[in-house]
């Protein structure tokens, strides 16, 4: 699903991959890739401005809760460079929580996104997922100082690769 949710500023899109049957042994994995600041119906108003953001992705309900920490293998990050884009991401993964698992993106300077460029996380994680994600943006239009907004964006279905 892509946004613009009226709360959010910038427009997401999450798409969901679940998890194959694993082999014997091994850890079945669902993949997610978030994507931030892709808005080909143009509804989005440039620029905003970007200190942080945090997406919570709930564990799928009625799921059987693993004991411990979800398994996350993989985490990736995609962003081209170049000035205003926040110069150095970091991604932090909370799991504390067993009922979710949130991913908070920092840059290390606040980020300008103007429609040219994107950012793209790709996570592999073992907890099956539910379908609505709750975002959290540090932002504002402009050159303004950020202020934190929260909505929902719900998680895509992708069809698995043959």
């Amino acid at each position: 699903m892509t946004s613009p949710n009226p709360a959010l500023l910038l427009p997401y899109s999450l798409e969901h991959t679940p998890a194959t049957a694993a082999q014997p042994g091994a850890v079945a994995l669902n993949r997610v890739r978030l994507t931030i600041g892709d808005d080909p119906e143009g509804r989005t108003a440039w620029p905003v401005r970007c200190g942080r953001i945090a997406v919570d992705l709930p564990t799928a309900h009625g799921a059987a809760a693993r004991t411990g920490e979800p398994v996350i293998l993989r985490t990736r990050l995609e962003l081209e460079r170049g000035p205003g884009r926040g110069r150095q991401w970091l991604v932090e993964t909370t799991t504390t929580d067993p009922t979710v698992t949130t991913l908070t993106l920092s840059p290390a300077e606040p980020a300008s996104f103007d429609g040219t460029w994107t950012l793209t996380l790709t996570l592999d994680i073992s907890t099956p997922l539910g379908t609505q994600s709750r975002i959290t943006e540090d932002t504002a239009r402009g050159e303004s100082s950020p202020q934190r907004r929260a909505g929902t964006a719900a998680l895509t279905v992708m069809p698995l690769a043959n």
